[in-house]
């Protein structure tokens, strides 16, 4: 019943649609392109959370620990660092807060210049999501898109990026697209493998998956899962976005102790952001309404 209702509404998207949703406490599923590798965009900011606090549990890192903000380590798109003055000292903590509430790029890569691909990789391994992979920074992965591949940031290189990035929202140059060789990815499904070991705190430690909910709940852009639901309804997630990928991932707390669910929902190929947010609100609407009465 659910799934065709999923599916009725997938089938409105000129896009690809991926869904994965899992009542915690029945264990009952729901997918569709369940094993279809898509682009991440800024949800691999959530495995790069995790690692953050496995690396901070271990003892390498401290939550606490100041790093430096310089001008070169400012990092066009999404956030607010871009716009801090150099010489600023913030906490890991800080910097995992703006990482996911204002989706900031420059503390992402911040955070992972200290953690490492390598490392964020094998927890992702470690958890079962064998088909996950990161592969480069949101620098990286923003010249690419521009067609600045190769170059590194620093405060002329922004300046250029923001003038081709103008161009290309123009149609005055063609946005460079990454295929799925050579992108962050992973499926639905495996992202609710993560969410799950979070919500359920069975990932790291209690603590830490205390911290990171915590953290995903203070989530600002709330136009994609949480758009169409009850307005007091809890909701810790992640979005991402780069050109026609919108996504967003996150743990649901139903109504009058119904349990939670873990839902990660993919997009690519659509007309326009607004058109994979609705997508994604709508979807995610209809699973909550299927759970809540259940």
């Amino acid at each position: 019943m659910l799934k065709g209702t999923l599916e009725q509404i997938v089938r409105e998207s000129k896009g690809i649609v991926g869904l994965a949703v899992k009542h915690l406490q029945t264990g009952e599923e729901v997918s569709i392109n369940e094993n279809r590798l898509f682009p991440l965009a800024s949800v691999f900011k959530v495995p790069i959370l995790a690692e953050l606090f496995n690396q901070v549990e271990t003892g390498l890192l401290q939550l606490d620990q100041r790093v430096t903000f310089m001008a070169n380590d400012r990092i066009p798109g999404s956030g607010v660092m871009q716009l801090f003055d150099s010489g600023a000292s913030l906490t890991f903590k800080d910097l995992a807060t703006l990482m996911i509430v204002v989706s900031d790029n420059a503390a992402t890569d911040k955070i992972l210049d200290w953690v490492g691909i390598e490392q964020v990789n094998r927890l992702m391994s470690e958890i079962g999501m064998t088909n996950s992979k990161i592969r480069y920074n949101c620098w990286k992965l923003l010249s690419f898109y521009v067609g600045m591949e190769g170059l590194e940031p620093s405060v002329q290189m922004i300046d250029e990026w923001k003038r081709r990035e103008q161009a290309v929202a123009a149609g005055q140059i063609r946005t460079i697209t990454l295929g799925l060789q050579e992108n962050n990815v992973s499926t639905v499904t495996e992202m609710n493998m993560l969410l799950e070991r979070i919500a359920k705190k069975e990932v790291i430690s209690v603590s830490a998956c205390e911290q990171m909910i915590d953290i995903l709940s203070k989530q600002q852009f709330r136009n994609r899962i949480p758009y169409l639901l009850p307005p007091q309804t809890k909701v810790a997630h992640k979005t991402g976005t780069i050109g026609s990928t919108v996504n967003d991932v996150g743990i649901v707390r139903l109504p009058k102790d119904k349990g939670d669910l873990v839902i990660s929902i993919f997009t690519e190929g659509n007309e326009s952001v607004p058109h994979g947010e609705r997508m994604i609100a709508r979807l995610s609407r209809a699973v909550y309404d299927y759970f809540a009465v259940k």
